[in-house]
């Protein structure tokens, strides 16, 4: 991405490195520019001529790199060389030669042993052409820096006085981490007043900084003219982050360039890769595109794309769109006044080929009313109305690949619509009740995706030869009675979700019409079931029928093959499954939520060697769990919550490769086994509101998330924490909490507060014994609410020697807490100092040096709030939902792991000599906790 600093950055190491090591060195600016502007001979001579301390090269005819004058002369210069902004690895064979490598070390035939060639480019590809030792992306600024170099342009210092506070945050925020907007906007405002910032800022979201899109045009100009299409396409037309494989449905009209187009746009740094698929586009590069197109023409109706509100509305109801148009991107929400839909509004926009109408919000859905539909929008307390006049069937793009209109409210798509490229057609909430009225859509080769979900008044599907339909979603269409019924030829369907079709009866044809190829399917209301899921290959969800699987229908293999990789049956009637589930190797998900009917498993769940997931939440009648006859090496996650489970069997210990068992909410467990503390890769046991479970076995040390109701394990978790210090866990995440109102004695450090001031630290406390730093809170929640939970941050400062005023901050979170009662409860966790051995940073933690003579700390809440996956931030709560009572921090060093040892050894000892007094039997299983008033603490058993 151009002005993201790369030449800094390339300076800055050329300085440093250029006065030492090397024997010769030379930095080429601008190469993409000098290149075009004065040739390759000229490129070439200014590079031999610095590298050489030579002028007369400058008056050659075409010196080369590989002449024997010039190598002779080359091999034995140990060379540093900085090639700024190369824009094809053309331009690196004829100013430097061919050679295999640009490296550190590596071989470069022309210099030295030692040499290095150091690369900017926004092409990524051309250093993964000539396979570059190493390639550096370069990350924009966090907001500190960016406050950083904002503040020193604007105000020339690091801080900028109350008044611009929140106009600093909206400029930085505009510029988005991008030092060359940074300091072009800081440059700007520098000396004005706030109302001249207020307007400015207001400018630019309408009219952006010219010096700044100059620069991030460049990258666009260097693109080829579909790349450029594509370009635009992303910045105009999709909104925030996407995936690839949204982009490539919505760009892609069967023959189009996207899939390549894309990845040169992530090797340009014009679009990020992100994780789960993801790309973003930064905001500045969205205002490039959105300008040049901007800048097509001034009517909105004549530029190749309409995404702005506005234009929407102006070329809609005033009906001034032209062939000109080939994609428009309507964002309902952003609405607040009634549109009235032209009769003819897209006659004359025959060249469309997107049209993305659709809503952000949650939305209501109304009837048809009058002349007109409506559609009908609270937003923001808001309401809109968008009025379609009948007669405005008539009319749509023949060439359209993408169509998707949310709450589309006509009872049919356009008469004279001919669908034959659509790729994707998409009408969320619709009140069709038929695609096609008065018309035959025979075939449509292109389509890939049709989701007509919650189009409560469809009524049926057509049947049109549609080969290459990947993706069918018809949930919540409750009026649809017949489906699938004769469809043809549908090979590469892979997703079927028919749930809440509850007028839905039969499925008689299915198994002919996917041809044993259907991957996802979710079902909802269907009656006659089985007989239609022979070929199911990859995942069956939602079933909400009356439906049992251990049945006299045969073996579950003939229902499902084998090679069925998620069966999720959540909410269902079933009781039991069948042994011969074992059958299905490849399953790797087994979900059976809140199926209040379910009783059993079979034992034969052990043969799943593909498992990975078993969830039985919520199966209130299940009350024993099966024997693990056979390790399972792939079970991670067991969610038993809230069942009816009364005990985990001794064979549990098979489950070699478990990281979660949650069996909170199972108000009948008595019994964990002992087995626990062998499954070395357990790291969270979640016992909470198990009211019968009185007392815990030895647990792994593995462990680094316990919850549970037990009231006596105080110690245990101190001895937790010191088992996974000492056995070298390096999660980032650490939490235990219990109910109760004290903190253990291991904290020497306690307050009835939010903080610890003015802590003394002994010489040398940060030496090689020191493990860690624990912290705990007595934490109460003053009003339940489940949506509700808790971040908890604690802030440690630390004084040193040579700067009585200055304070380094380092800040740790503990992740969430669910609001779930109304009790103290007590909150441990730690984070590890630094590594000795390998040199890392544990927990994000940068841990002062053995000079800080004082120590301090603080810990606040944070509240989030938990709707569905959403999760958002709550701000300026105080203690309306929660408060920290006491608060405590423990310097942990390896004398405490010696003292608790020493301890627990002295411990067992006396309770095994009692236990033999009382009973005259050898003492066996876990050993009861008691007070000892001369130690710190109490002490369980050893692990």
């Amino acid at each position: 991405m151009a002005g993201i600093g790369k030449t800094t950055l390339a300076s800055a190491v050329f300085q440093r490195l250029s006065y030492f090591q090397f024997e010769s060195c030379c930095f080429l600016w601008n190469v993409r520019e000098e290149y075009l502007r004065h040739g390759r001979n000229y490129m070439r001579k200014k590079l031999l001529s610095d590298l050489l301390r030579d002028e007369s090269i400058l008056s050659m005819d075409t010196p080369f790199v590989g002449s024997s004058f010039i190598h002779g002369k080359l091999c034995r210069l140990k060379v540093l060389i900085v090639l700024d902004d190369v824009d094809s690895s053309k331009q690196l064979d004829d100013i430097v030669g061919p050679y295999d490598r640009f490296a550190s070390g590596s071989k470069i035939d022309h210099f030295a042993p030692g040499s290095i060639i150091i690369v900017t480019t926004k092409n990524k590809q051309v250093l993964i052409e000539k396979e570059a030792n190493d390639i550096y992306k370069l990350a924009g600024l966090n907001h500190k820096e960016s406050l950083e170099l904002f503040n020193l342009h604007a105000f020339g210092k690091s801080s900028p006085s109350k008044d611009y506070e929140m106009l600093v945050n909206h400029a930085t925020r505009y510029a988005d981490g991008h030092p060359l907007a940074l300091k072009v906007l800081g440059s700007f405002l520098h000396s004005k007043s706030t109302d001249e910032w207020e307007s400015a800022l207001n400018k630019l979201k309408i009219i952006p900084n010219k010096d700044i899109l100059d620069v991030l045009r460049i990258s666009y100009e260097g693109l080829d003219k579909g790349e450029q299409n594509l370009f635009l396409d992303i910045a105009c037309l999709i909104n925030q982050s996407f995936t690839r494989e949204d982009a490539e449905k919505m760009l892609d009209a069967g023959d189009s360039f996207v899939k390549i187009g894309l990845t040169v746009l992530i090797e340009k740094s014009l679009i990020e890769s992100c994780e789960n698929n993801e790309l973003w586009m930064h905001d500045l590069l969205r205002q490039v595109g959105q300008t040049i197109v901007h800048d097509e023409h001034r009517e909105p109706g004549k530029r190749s794309r309409v995404w702005d509100v506005n234009d929407v509305c102006h070329v809609l109801e005033r009906n001034t769109g032209t062939a000109g148009v080939e994609g428009i991107s309507f964002n309902m929400s952003k609405i607040s006044i009634d549109i009235k839909v032209c009769r003819a509004a897209f006659s004359e926009i025959y060249n469309l080929r997107i049209l993305k109408i659709y809503c952000e919000k949650k939305f209501k859905l109304y009837l048809p009313q009058g002349l007109g539909s409506r559609l009908s929008d609270n937003i923001h307390n808001k309401k809109f109305k968008l009025y379609l006049p009948q007669g405005f069937g008539s009319y749509l793009s023949d060439k359209l690949s993408y169509l998707q209109w949310d709450l589309y409210p006509l009872k049919s798509l356009p008469s004279k619509f001919s669908p034959e490229n659509l790729v994707e057609l998409i009408l969320h909430g619709s009140h069709v009740q038929k695609l096609w009225n008065h018309h035959e859509v025979k075939s449509l080769p292109m389509l890939r995706r049709i989701d007509l979900s919650y189009s409560q008044l469809l009524t049926e599907l057509p049947d049109p030869h549609s080969p290459n339909l990947e993706s069918l979603n018809l949930e919540g269409c409750k009026s649809l009675v017949h489906v699938l019924s004769s469809r043809p030829n549908l090979e590469k369907l892979t997703y079927l979700n028919l749930n809440g079709c509850s007028k839905l009866r039969d499925l008689d044809d299915i198994s002919k019409s996917t041809q044993g190829y259907l991957d996802v399917a979710r079902l909802g209301g269907i009656k006659n079931l089985w007989k239609n899921f022979t070929y199911l290959k990859s995942c069956i969800q939602s079933f909400t029928g009356n439906l049992c699987l251990y049945s006299s229908q045969g073996h579950i293999s003939q229902k499902f093959a084998p090679d069925l990789r998620c069966l999720l049956l959540c909410h269902t009637a079933i009781e039991t499954v069948p042994p011969s589930i074992g059958d299905l190797s490849g399953l790797v998900q087994l979900k059976l939520s809140f199926c209040r009917k379910f009783k059993s498993l079979p034992s034969s769940i052990c043969h799943l060697k593909s498992l990975e997931s078993l969830n039985l939440c919520g199966c209130e009648k299940l009350k024993t769990f099966p024997e693990i006859l056979e390790p399972m090496k792939r079970l991670r996650f067991l969610q038993l919550s809230y069942s009816g489970i009364k005990e985990l069997p001794e064979s549990i210990v098979n489950l070699v490769s478990l990281i979660n068992l949650d069996t909170s909410g199972c108000k009948d467990l008595e019994f964990l086994p002992n087995g626990l503390c062998n499954l070395r890769n357990l790291k969270a046991i979640k016992l909470g509101f198990c009211s019968k479970l009185q007392k815990l076995p030895s647990l792994p040390p593995s462990l680094h998330v316990l919850n549970t109701h037990n009231t006596m394990i105080a110690d245990r978790v101190v001895i937790q924490i010191l088992a996974s210090i000492k056995f070298g866990s390096d999660t980032l995440y650490h939490n235990f909490c219990y109910p109760g109102d004290e903190i253990p004695k291991w904290f020497n450090h306690q307050t009835c507060g939010t903080s610890i001031n003015n802590i003394m630290l002994p010489p040398y406390w940060n030496n090689d014994d020191f493990l860690a730093l624990a912290f705990c809170i007595v934490f109460h929640w003053n009003k339940i609410d489940k949506n509700r939970m808790l971040i908890t941050s604690c802030t440690l400062k630390f004084k040193t020697i040579d700067d009585g005023s200055l304070y380094k901050y380092h800040n740790c979170t503990l992740s969430s807490m669910f609001n779930q009662f109304s009790s103290n409860h007590v909150l441990i966790w730690y984070v590890k100092r630094q590594s000795s051995e390998s040199g890392q940073e544990m927990d994000g933690l940068d841990w002062p040096t053995t000079c800080s003579t004082e120590a301090s700390f603080h810990v606040c809440l944070a509240y989030y709030e938990q709707i569905g996956r959403f999760v958002s931030k709550l701000s300026n709560l105080g203690s309306k939902y929660g408060e920290i009572k006491k608060f405590g921090v423990w310097f942990v060093y390896k004398q405490d792991m010696e003292r608790c040892d020493a301890e627990t050894e002295r411990k067992n000892k006396r309770s095994f000599n009692e236990c033999c007094e009382s009973s005259g039997s050898e003492a066996v299983g876990s050993l009861e906790e008691e007070d000892d008033d001369e130690s710190h603490s109490k002490k369980p058993k050893r692990i």
